[in-house]
């Protein structure tokens, strides 16, 4: 067995490229919500710069504290449409910045999400490249440890696996992973189609609560409705 610390796997199982184009223009919202509301990163993922549109297929990085190295080999090691996903145990060294973000360009890459910071963002937004950071902080790192590539890795409360499909947009993150892709595309079209005759019959005049059944809720032997208006002040002022 070997007594290895680092893991650096060269090949990934990605979905059809077919595929993944047609999440492309798919809300991070209804695809996570196609899923049964799983896949999404936690708020603390946030854009990093003015482009946020993101789809992609994952190759992961766990960096060691303080040290970016594995970024780069990762970015050696990606294909054109790839998304890079960065698992960081701190942020106060740079994960990403405008110079991996020229050399990725190059490379046709995606876009980045690290569960780290990253720096250089108005070079970056310049260069019109998607990032998405847990922070931003101009904190250097060092490049001696080359960290894990394509291992499972844990960014923004999401397992994602080399190969996973990768969605954001301004509302953030989604996860979806590769042997679920199919699916979830169909159910997010569904919810797609669904949503746009919501909006016809509200054009049409209809009410959002009744559409949807929430005027029903009324109706619970739990919610006592009560015809007001109700004196709020003068049950303070009784209160002391």
């Amino acid at each position: 067995m070997s007594d290895a610390t680092y893991t650096v796997v060269e090949a990934v199982e990605r979905p059809p490229e077919s595929l993944v184009e047609e999440f492309r223009g798919l809300a991070s919202s209804d695809v996570h919500e196609a899923m049964g509301k799983r896949g999404a990163m936690s708020p603390e993922i946030t854009p990093a710069t003015g482009n946020v549109a993101l789809c992609g297929t994952a190759v992961t990085v766990s960096l060691p504290p303080g040290d970016n190295a594995g970024v780069h080999l990762a970015s050696s090691i990606a294909d054109p449409g790839d998304v890079l996903v960065v698992e960081a145990e701190t942020d106060r060294a740079a994960t990403w910045g405008e110079l991996t973000t020229r050399n990725a360009m190059n490379a046709g890459i995606e876009g980045v999400v690290s569960g780290g910071n990253v720096r250089d963002v108005d070079g970056i937004d310049e260069l019109g490249f998607a990032v998405f950071s847990r922070s931003v902080g101009q904190n250097g790192a060092v490049k001696q440890r080359p960290g894990s590539v394509n291992v499972p890795v844990g960014v923004g409360g999401v397992v994602v696996t080399p190969g996973d499909l990768v969605i954001g947009d301004a509302d953030g993150v989604t996860v979806v992973p590769r042997e679920r892709a199919a699916a979830v595309l169909e159910a997010a079209r569904e919810k797609e189609a669904a949503e746009a005759e919501l909006r016809r019959r509200m054009d049409e005049g209809e009410e959002l609560p009744d559409l949807i059944g929430v005027g029903d809720l009324l109706e619970g032997d739990d919610v006592e409705r009560v015809r007001g208006p109700v004196d709020y002040a003068g049950n303070r002022a009784e209160g002391g």
